[in-house]
């Protein structure tokens, strides 16, 4: 299994750019983020039908171009579906590259996408546009939290786009009236090195978005992780384990134990026997003495 270390930005658009990309990394890495998701996005409802093809959803980008952050972040690969039709639940089952990336979002564009997203959708992670302008209602919020889906909230947009800020502060407080904030994550969605902010500068947003200051940091670190160890279990499915012994092997002390006890245990029925044998010599002494008295 892969080793995520914190804190978490799983939401880092890629670019066509390779050295626009190489700059985002560098800024995360010196803020302090140490697990990152390059996020490619898919348009399901875009999908030109006539085109026939062995897969529906596109393999993931090739990532070899970033081996000088090898030894600092460790870079996923993510894949966010934008759709509309329920149908894409079909194209998900049957795909082979959907299983190579590390973290699937859905990205619904209409009410019944959003409670498909909620109840069925075989993903990790919830998003949404500011301009779709959609609310989840309790009954979808509460069955994604039981599934261990994770509701995403980008601050870049926020930052970006006045009318998008106030659209975004909706939806985040729809999501604490809803379900008081649970599964909720932070990303950036930057698209260049300017946008992104530190994770402590990103975990006091959490008093904008209505979430507890616990929640706040939850978003960039604990709950990310989670959510990567639940993404990895869906990733993998059954798995057979091998577990190697490292270390020197160490006995207990309970077999040593359970010998002195039977050692005490033979000596004290060892010393009854005694008292017993005793005893009847006792009673054999006194009845000569008793018999003599008598006559």
């Amino acid at each position: 299994m892969e080793k995520t270390k914190g804190f978490y930005d799983f939401g880092i658009s890629y670019q066509n750019d390779k050295v626009a990309l190489i700059k985002i990394l560098k800024e995360s890495y010196e803020l302090g983020y140490r697990t990152v998701a390059i996020e490619q996005v898919f348009d399901h409802s875009k999908k030109d039908a006539s085109k026939r093809s062995s897969d529906t959803f596109p393999a993931p980008i090739e990532l070899s171009f970033l081996d000088e952050f090898r030894d600092k972040l460790k870079i996923l690969n993510r894949l966010t579906i934008v759709y509309s039709d329920v149908g894409v639940a079909h194209a998900m089952t049957n795909s082979l590259n959907l299983r190579k990336y590390h973290l699937v979002a859905g990205l619904p564009k209409s009410d019944a996408a959003l409670t498909h997203c909620c109840t069925v959708f075989n993903g990790d992670i919830i998003s949404f546009d500011p301009d779709t302008k959609l609310l989840v209602n309790r009954k979808a919020y509460q069955m994604a939290v039981k599934r261990g889906l994770c509701f995403e909230v980008k601050y870049v947009p926020a930052i970006v786009n006045s009318s998008q800020r106030k659209e975004m502060i909706r939806i985040a407080h729809n999501y604490h009236a809803r379900g008081k904030s649970r599964n909720i994550i932070f990303s950036s969605g930057a698209t260049n090195e300017f946008e992104l902010r530190g994770p402590y500068d990103v975990a006091n947003l959490a008093l904008i978005f209505g979430l507890t200051e616990e929640q706040g940091k939850g978003a960039v670190l604990n709950t990310c992780r989670v959510l990567f160890l639940k993404a990895e279990s869906r990733r993998l499915g059954k798995t057979v384990m091998f577990v190697k012994q490292l270390g020197p092997t160490v006995l207990s002390s309970t077999s040593e134990d359970s010998e002195s006890e039977d050692d005490d245990g033979e000596d004290a029925g060892r010393l009854d026997d005694n008292d017993k044998d005793m005893e009847s010599d006792d009673v054999t002494d006194e009845q000569p003495h008793k018999k003599k008295k008598l006559s």
